[in-house]
């Protein structure tokens, strides 16, 4: 007898998510967490094994963060967030700073997310114009790889298994007063 059913599952571990937040947070922590392997999931989850047919085979697919944009992203995905306030707002560049990183993260929640989905930064730019709808006049994403130029980032696919966060700090958010070719990184 053979198994005649192979049902793959995709998972994210809670101990492989929170190790990769600590990550992100910490400044001095400069080793990404590895997700855990087939095997060792297939050992963690065995009880499910007990709910599957005798013709099953359930096959372990962990799941990876993507890191998008902060420093800790690859290079090839780092970028800015660049803003222009308007000029009525109460806010310091400081609190737009922090909020707009606050939102970003929210964005990125994981429950917002599939496995393999792809990001559009319009629909990020969105959700921070909602968020700072009084305070923010202008959002767009400038990549700091010397090799890409604007708008490279704009659409990002993720492999099936993985899923985006991001690891941007207020350090990657910059006020700026209008959007010139120069300060958007634009080729001519």
């Amino acid at each position: 007898p053979s198994k005649s059913n192979i049902i793959d599952i995709f998972a994210l571990t809670s101990e492989y998510d929170f190790l990769v937040r600590q990550y992100i947070e910490d400044p001095e922590n400069n080793v990404l967490p590895e997700p855990p392997s087939s095997t060792q999931m297939a050992l963690s989850y065995n009880n499910l094994n007990d709910l599957k047919m005798i013709s099953d085979e359930i096959v372990w697919h962990p799941v990876k963060y993507r890191l998008l944009f902060g420093s800790k992203a690859p290079e090839e995905l780092r970028a800015k967030i660049k803003i222009i306030k308007l000029p009525n707002t109460t806010l310091s560049d400081g609190e737009i700073k922090a909020r707009t990183i606050q939102l970003t993260n929210e964005y990125f929640g994981v429950n917002n997310w599939d496995f393999g989905d792809t990001f559009y930064f319009s629909e990020l730019a969105a959700f921070i114009h909602q968020g700072l709808a009084l305070s923010v006049a202008s959002v767009v994403l400038v990549p700091l790889n010397e090799e890409s130029s604007f708008g490279t980032l704009y659409e990002v696919k993720a492999q099936p298994d993985e899923i985006f966060i991001s690891s941007a700090t207020v350090d990657d958010v910059e006020i700026i007063q209008v959007n010139t070719p120069n300060a958007l990184r634009i080729n001519r």
